[in-house]
């Protein structure tokens, strides 16, 4: 689809304030026009003593205009001349109307009714200023609002390696920066348009209506001013792009180096991340410098531009008048210099909303490219849902890479039986998180198939495969929320008891007591404010509160202390109770009573059995278990 039909296409939901702001915009300018116009009769009123229109010789006035007006040229003949009678016949119509409304008795009277109708038209003119600048903001920020609330349901649908594979600073640059660089568009792009697009054809129908041989003359530079427009938008869009992927990189450095704040003063490393981030904003700077001397340049020549074309209307049109070989009047030609100089502001308006929507254009290409992303975790059309888990799970010959060439995983397949604790073991980067990362559906294998109650689980609802899932990391991930909200997160209307109770039995009551608030503490980012066990207690008592049916533990306890450790394990022992449960365990000591362990290495179960039974193998696990133990 046209990237611009597509990005305007979320104005359809608003199309009546639109349409009110439009109305106002045309009738604004109308009204702004009608104000250059009564500027050659006003001249006349004040300056020409004996042409002063009044009611009993209004009629005649004009009679006498039309037999003593000197014409210099031919008069055209045939298609023309009907076009320039036409034209003729227009001008005299307006003129008269404007005499209409003003003609008194008297010069005097006639100024006191140019008083009044100028003060009417600039009352009007400005309510409608008023109306088209409300309703175009709650259209602008009604769209503003569309798109990123578009992007931000797209990133919670897109399957956990598009993350992986970018920094956070440039997910969050789509929402912040590309999403205001687009607001600017539409902004401009329509605050601007109807408007100034109206009030150019209003003073461009004034020139052709005074004299359209002088108009014919002044668009010969037009093209000049239009191609060189259409020259600095192109140069702009790319600039603009690649502006905004620096703005991007500013906000990817600045986002880790917070995060990270506890390794960068650990390693003494704020010289080097203060580098870093000059080093970002240096180079955001120079292309939006680049972008803003290409901008800026713009306006200054489309102006010389303009004024040159008016400077040589200005000589020939004047030296004809002085000469006494025009057909213009004094009066008539003021308001033509007037309504050309006038319409000088909203032509270069319009050559920056050229602009500025060529910037929101690539600002546009760059939210498009979210909004399109392939999302590869999703639920097919006739996807069912699972409310109970029976049977068993059972992973059929899986295989998996992240990047479609290194196999993470081979040929896995293992059953898991209705409340086993099935254990995996093995070493860093064999693949065990992986392979329980594909139980939620956080990724899809490539080959292979997962099954739960025979169900293959790309045939359920993500929602309610996942809501019989419990997950418990090794990172705990708490929100900058009280303890209370972190232990009920996804969950409504759950009691201030059973909150505690959960918490109760996540050996974490009691600690939580001691905070300042209580349940209503402020755990910080990150839960940054609590102790590992405290933050992992949390994370079990989240976990007992949903009351799942499958429990996930993934290394829940290697990052601890020893006594950090004894309080989170007795919280594991209890939400494992009567539940099946997939463990991954660093420390070995944690699984010896699981009834199944299944060693993991390069990808492939190289070993199956109980504790004892894998000893008495002694291969990997043996080894394993005597590493830790030797010292002991």
């Amino acid at each position: 689809m046209n990237l611009y039909v597509r990005t305007f296409s979320v104005l359809k939901p608003f199309w009546r304030q639109l349409v009110t702001a439009s109305l106002s915009a045309a009738l604004h300018a109308v009204l702004s026009g009608a104000l250059v116009w009564m500027v050659g009769p006003l001249l006349m009123t004040l300056f020409q003593v004996e042409s002063i229109p009044v009611v009993s010789d209004f009629q005649s006035t004009e009679q006498t205009q039309s037999v003593t007006e000197p014409l210099s040229d031919s008069v055209p003949t045939g298609f023309f001349g009907s076009i320039s009678n036409s034209i003729d016949d227009a001008k005299e119509g307006m003129k008269g109307w404007v005499h209409s409304l003003v003609a008194a008795e008297s010069r005097a009277d006639s100024l006191v009714r140019f008083a009044w109708v100028i003060l009417i038209v600039v009352l009007g003119k400005n309510l409608f200023l008023y109306l088209q600048g409300f309703f175009m903001a709650f259209v602008q920020q009604s769209v503003i609002r569309t798109f990123r609330d578009k992007l931000f349901e797209k990133y919670q649908r897109l399957s956990l390696d598009y993350f992986h594979s970018r920094r956070t600073g440039q997910v969050i640059s789509r929402i912040t920066n590309d999403v205001q660089v687009l607001n600017e568009a539409v902004d401009i792009g329509f605050n601007r348009l109807v408007t100034d697009s109206i009030m150019v054809l209003v003073f461009f129908a004034f020139l052709v209506i005074l004299s359209w041989k002088l108009t014919l003359l002044a668009m010969v530079i037009m093209p000049v001013v239009f191609g060189f427009i259409w020259f600095v938008g192109k140069k702009l869009r790319k600039y603009s792009e690649r502006s905004q992927q620096r703005m991007a990189d500013v906000n990817a450095v600045l986002e880790e180096s917070v995060n990270n704040i506890r390794i960068v003063k650990a390693f003494s490393m704020e010289k080097f991340e203060i580098r870093k981030f000059f080093s970002a904003t240096t180079n955001y700077f120079r292309s939006l410098l680049r972008m803003t001397r290409i901008r800026h340049l713009a306006s200054p020549i489309n102006d010389t531009l303009a004024t040159i074309a008016g400077i040589i209307i200005l000589l020939y049109a004047g030296s004809r008048i002085i000469s006494g070989g025009w057909e213009l009047d004094a009066g008539d030609f003021m308001t033509y210099v007037v309504a050309m100089f006038a319409m000088i502001k909203p032509v270069k308006s319009l050559s920056q909303i050229h602009i500025k929507v060529q910037e929101g254009m690539a600002a546009a290409e760059r939210v498009f490219e979210v909004i399109d992303a392939e999302e590869k975790v999703k639920d097919v059309p006739d996807a069912h849902d699972i409310d109970h888990f029976n049977s068993n799970i059972s992973y059929e010959g899986v295989s998996f890479s992240y990047n479609g060439s290194d196999q993470v995983l081979t040929d896995i397949s293992f059953e898991v039986k209705r409340g086993e604790v099935v254990a995996f073991v093995g070493p860093s980067g064999g693949g065990k998180s992986t392979l329980l990362d594909l139980l939620p559906r956080f990724y899809d294998p490539q080959r292979g198939q997962i099954t739960i109650d025979g169900h293959n689980i790309k045939s359920l609802s993500l929602e309610s495969l996942r809501s019989l899932l419990g997950i418990v990391t090794q990172e705990t991930y708490l929100f900058n929320d009280t303890v209370y909200n972190n232990i009920a997160y996804g969950l409504d209307d759950v009691s201030e008891d059973r909150v505690c109770e959960a918490a109760t039995m996540a050996n974490a009551h009691e600690f939580i007591a001691q905070l300042e608030h209580g349940y209503q503490t402020l755990v910080g980012n990150r839960g940054v404010k609590l102790s590992g066990g405290q933050r992992q207690r949390l994370a079990i008592a989240r976990a007992l509160l949903k009351n799942p049916q499958i429990l996930i533990f993934d290394e829940a306890t290697s990052a601890l202390d020893t006594e950090a450790e004894i309080l989170v394990q007795e919280a594991i022992d209890r939400l494992m109770k009567n539940r099946t449960t997939l463990v991954i365990a660093h420390r070995l000591s944690t699984i010896k009573h699981a009834d199944r362990i299944l060693v993991i290495d390069q990808g492939r179960i190289v070993e199956c059995g109980s504790h004892d039974e894998l000893l008495k193998l002694n291969g990997l696990y043996e080894r394993l278990y005597s590493m830790q133990f030797r010292d002991v």
